[in-house]
């Protein structure tokens, strides 16, 4: 009977999850609340166009079928709307310093404040569903991760692990906009946590692949973009690839400039967040007025122009149009992504790419798969992630002929983009993660003032005081400039006290140890650590660059920044 009770307990203690399964096991999870929160805001999106435009198939479609007074109108007056919104949630108390995802998981403690996260989301549907130029995928990544968040704090996890059910959510989010449960968890390894180790990757992958399941199951799945048959590109075909690989890499830093530009002009335009965003959104109504395929993302004019059927004259007109449209929405202000617009720019310059070297003797790029690959090579050189824009295109369209020659142009795309612009279109998170650094940390990151200090000439009962006061090992000497002298041992100034003195006396002068070590404001950390390993005692001395005693730096401070920085990097 002992026995068996010893192999009852044994298979049960096997059976026992391990922490790494219960960890895959919660991004499952997370993996299924992130897709129900994203076909939510789908939905909710569809609903809303639906009761503002009436059975339209898109929001191109709404625009061709409004007269041009309301094609106007509607994209101010939801940038309007859409301001107000961010205004109401700017306003709000913050329960966490970080509103985006991404900052979440790579600076925060992966926490997202639920209000502001919901707000974002609104302003985000005001702005779409009104034919702003912007992508959707933004509030529906930010939403899924929001469900990571709350499910990590809900089961009150450490911080490496909230950060990671965040990752994961948004992973979720990603797949369920697109239906690439591969891109969709490479993409936040590789943008995001900029990591493809198995111990994140693999939760990634499972939370993606549960969002897919779980989407295909609600309201079934199918490629997002549709590309007639093609027939393999052979040799030629991939020396054109590479070509707009090039082209692709070359013309994307100038695209992340006028974004750039945009948002520095709308930002030196003192006026009202509304003002500014209904502004935008007028720009886009006028461009609207002459090409309506500047409304919305993109969705359509791209699965159009992957069938190949358009002259160059109208995809030259719609490229130029749609770029100042996107430059616009994004510049005032407007919360969306930019991942969809960046296809869009891809889609149609590919198309005219392939159609302006078809005169070529040797080879040409059928217009579909041009489209396809300058998809791809604009995304890989505007991202800096060309494995992730392989897979994405490839997921998306689930055409395999295109992905050797996808490969190649994305490669290429990549290396000269690099080269031109090292900042990719999520350049605010890079300098971000940088800022978060432990290796760019400096002494001043850290200060304490208030430091207790005495002045050559005072008397030893001062100088006891002050010990006794701040109860410190020692204290700080500095002259009447404030500059830094050096310090006083109250193991010194005890010894001396034992002796006869008088209190009143000034404190003799071989009491001071000059050399005592000090740390410079601009010092870095790892400057400040080697200090530190000389010196046994909690706090060092802070001065400026004229050797002025500014503060003091505590040890137990800096192992807890090295503690909480090492934790999200």
């Amino acid at each position: 009977m002992r026995k068996r009770l010893e192999a009852v307990f044994l298979l049960v203690d096997r059976l026992r999850p391990s922490d790494w399964q219960r960890t895959l096991a919660w991004a499952a999870f997370v993996g299924f609340t992130g897709a129900l929160a994203t076909l939510a805001f789908r939905q909710g999106l569809v609903l809303v166009e639906h009761l503002l435009y009436g059975p339209a198939a898109g929001l191109v479609q709404a625009a061709e079928m409004l007269p041009w007074p309301r094609r106007l109108a509607a994209p101010a007056v939801g940038g309007a709307l859409a301001g107000l919104v961010l205004l109401l949630a700017r306003r709000l108390p913050r329960r966490s310093p970080h509103g985006d995802y991404m900052e979440a998981v790579v600076l925060g403690r992966g926490e997202l404040d639920t209000p502001a996260s919901l707000l974002r989301a609104v302003s985000s549907a005001c702005t779409v569903a009104s034919g702003g130029a912007i992508g959707r995928e933004g509030p529906m990544v930010q939403l899924a991760a929001l469900t990571g968040s709350l499910f990590a704090a809900w089961r009150d996890m450490p911080v490496p692990r909230r950060r990671l059910l965040v990752a994961c959510a948004a992973a979720a989010g990603l797949t369920t906009a697109y239906g690439t449960p591969i891109a969709g968890a490479l993409f936040i390894a590789e943008i995001v946590l900029q990591s493809l180790a198995t111990a994140t990757l693999a939760p990634l992958l499972i939370a993606s692949v549960t969002a897919h399941a779980t989407v295909a199951a609600l309201v079934g799945s199918a490629s997002l973009y549709r590309m007639p048959d093609i027939p393999p590109q052979q040799g030629p075909q991939l020396l054109l690839a590479g070509a707009l690989g090039l082209a692709a890499g070359l013309v994307a830093p100038l695209y992340l400039r006028l974004l750039d530009l945009a948002k520095r002009a709308f930002g030196a335009w003192h006026a009202s967040l509304p003002l500014k965003m209904a502004a935008g959104g007028l720009v886009v109504g006028a461009l609207s007025i002459q090409s309506p395929q500047v409304w919305g993302n993109g969705f359509s004019v791209v699965n159009s122009v992957l069938q190949g059927h358009w002259a160059w004259q109208a995809l030259l007109l719609v490229l130029v149009l749609k770029l100042a449209a996107v430059a616009a929405t994004t510049g005032s202000g407007a919360v969306g992504g930019i991942f969809t617009p960046t296809l869009f720019v891809g889609a149609v310059s590919g198309a005219l790419f392939a159609l302006v070297t078809a005169g070529l003797p040797l080879a040409h790029l059928p217009v579909p798969a041009g489209a396809a690959i300058g998809m791809g090579a604009f995304l890989a050189a505007s991202t800096h992630a060309p494995l992730t824009s392989v897979l994405m295109i490839f997921e998306m369209t689930e055409n395999y002929t295109v992905v050797a020659p996808l490969m190649l142009a994305c490669v290429l795309a990549y290396s000269v983009s690099r080269l031109l612009r090292p900042d990719s279109v999520y350049a605010s998170s890079d300098h971000e993660r940088a800022a978060a650094d432990p290796r760019l940390a400096v002494a001043a990151d850290l200060l304490h003032t208030g430091t207790p200090s005495v002045r050559p000439g005072q008397s030893l009962e001062q100088v006891e005081l002050a010990l006794l006061d701040s109860r410190w090992r020692h204290v700080y000497v500095v002259d009447a400039q404030g500059r830094f002298l050096g310090a006083i041992s109250m193991h010194d100034l005890a010894a001396r006290l034992k002796q006869p003195h008088d209190p009143a006396m000034p404190w003799p002068a071989d009491l001071l140890q000059a050399d005592y070590p000090r740390l410079r404001q601009d010092m870095p950390l790892w400057g400040v650590l080697g200090v530190f390993e000389r010196h046994a005692g909690e706090r060092l001395p802070v001065i400026d660059v004229d050797g002025r005693l500014v503060g003091h730096l505590a040890k137990t401070d800096l192992v807890l920044m090295l503690r909480d920085r090492l934790a999200i990097s």
